[in-house]
């Protein structure tokens, strides 16, 4: 029986989350996207491990506009959330104060569910010395990806699928 939950892409504009949902559900990246207006609703089949005996998960992905900011919380968007992906831009610091809020907000309102921080653009020249400081002041399990390269993406989100199967959330 296949397992489908809702899964929030949070963070500010920009910051890659659209590149990041198309990276995991088409396998591509683009680079042209348009600014994402509301939301915009993609399914993705999460991948089992081999071994691991569990129901295939199916995540309902919700791009959202980054313009809520923190007050994504008080839309309808959110109801019924099983977990979230929670992004910030490397090449820019502010996006990480961005994500530190979302985490804050998201743990207030969804008690208990999991959700996955991710560093993104970690493929850009200037991420070089960022990363690292940026995790650490982040102070979180925070994961560096590259929607571009694909670098750590869909690992993100099968370590997300286990831990919503675990919770049976």
């Amino acid at each position: 029986m296949t397992l489908t939950a809702k899964v929030m892409l949070l963070g500010d504009m920009g910051v890659g989350k659209t590149s990041i949902m198309y990276r995991v559900v088409y396998d591509r990246f683009d680079g042209q996207y348009k600014t994402t207006l509301g939301v915009e609703v993609l399914s993705y089949d999460v991948p089992s491990i081999p071994g691991d005996g569990a129901d295939p998960t199916r995540f309902v992905l919700w791009d959202t506009d980054g313009d809520f900011g923190t007050q994504i919380f008080d839309t309808v968007y959110v109801t019924g959330a099983s977990a979230a992906i929670i992004v910030s831009d490397v090449t820019r610091p502010q996006t990480v104060t961005r994500m530190i809020e979302l985490i804050h907000g998201f743990e207030t309102r969804f008690p208990g569910r999991p959700y996955r921080a991710l560093l993104n653009k970690t493929d850009l020249p200037e991420a070089a010395g960022s990363a690292m400081r940026l995790a650490e002041v982040a102070k979180s399990n925070v994961k560096l990806v590259s929607a571009k390269t694909g670098a750590g993406i869909v690992e993100s989100f099968v370590e997300l699928a286990q831990t919503i199967r675990r919770r049976q959330l």
